[in-house]
């Protein structure tokens, strides 16, 4: 689970860590990748390796609609229009009974099959996913250090500025929000096939706010960020659970802790540290700070 969230917190770190797009609503992104795969392989009989593509288009293209509003809003204004559609995809899934089967959810989920590997054990998909994420990784690894990704930056930092060097701020953003939505359908399949039944409440306000921090905590921008976020907001609450009533408590404590400590997310506790330390050794000692200053 880990491992799945980490692909969603990734495909939203594209648009909001690197693109500077509030999004509230990738849940919805989830659900709809989600139910596709699940919906064509029980009642179709389609195979993984067909039901994922596909599901994988569809959020694409939920992806494409849903970019058109950013190129009109931003801020605040586009995160309640992603809250609304996460809301919207979640509401539909519990009312087309017709289709998704309502409250009473999608239930046996087949497991993808692998030549000479039994996807039924849990360890050999876990190993199967990981290997999911490290393609995603790489697949953020390049997007990032292309024109694309350095589009995507510039708007960020000053959208007028970078439409003045020529970029094309509308495609830019449409082409975000459909990769990003591509990745998270993604991760909806892998999740569907690993949990084997899907239910609507899967898929509500909580998890897109979940999904958001783990990108926060871990550090948005960051490709490490995003996995090391997805790990902690997933297991350090689990680890919190025994503590019944304080649960919450502690749990809150440490977010704001990281959110008024480490404003760059976890990733950057070492390079918080490294300066706190040099900081330190120069009013320890202002001669040796002088002369690195110098060199």
């Amino acid at each position: 689970m880990v491992v799945i969230f980490a692909i969603l917190t990734l495909s939203l770190n594209l648009i909001s860590g690197y693109g500077g797009l509030i999004s509230l609503g990738h849940a919805g992104f989830f659900l709809i990748g989600s139910y596709t795969s699940a919906l064509l392989s029980v009642y179709q009989g389609w195979p993984f390796w067909l039901s994922m593509p596909t599901a994988i288009l569809l959020t694409a293209t939920s992806g494409l609609l849903l970019g058109f509003p950013a190129l009109r809003w931003t801020g605040h204004f586009l995160a309640v229009i992603t809250i609304a559609f996460g809301s919207i995809a979640q509401l539909l899934s519990v009312n087309w009974v017709f289709l998704t089967n309502g409250i009473d959810g999608v239930s046996s989920i087949p497991r993808p099959p692998l030549p000479g590997i039994s996807l039924t054990s849990n360890v050999n998909y876990y190993y199967f996913v990981l290997i999911c994420l490290a393609f995603i990784v790489y697949l953020m690894m390049r997007l990032v250090a292309s024109g694309f990704g350095r589009a995507l930056r510039a708007i960020k930092d000053d959208e007028t500025a970078a439409a003045c060097m020529g970029i094309d701020v509308a495609v830019t953003k449409v082409s975000a929000f459909v990769i990003s939505a591509a990745i998270a359908g993604f991760a909806g399949a892998l999740y569907a096939h690993y949990i084997r039944f899907l239910n609507p409440d899967s898929f509500s306000l909580d998890v897109s706010i979940r999904i958001f921090m783990m990108m926060i905590i871990g550090g948005t921008g960051s490709i490490a960020g995003s996995i090391l976020g997805s790990f902690v907001v997933y297991v350090l609450p689990e680890v919190l659970r025994p503590l019944q009533d304080y649960y919450y408590l502690i749990w809150g404590v440490i977010v704001i802790l990281v959110m008024l400590f480490l404003p760059g997310g976890l990733i950057s506790l070492g390079s918080v540290l490294r300066a706190k330390m040099a900081a330190r050794r120069d009013k320890l000692d202002p001669q040796v700070g002088s002369t690195e200053t110098l060199s």
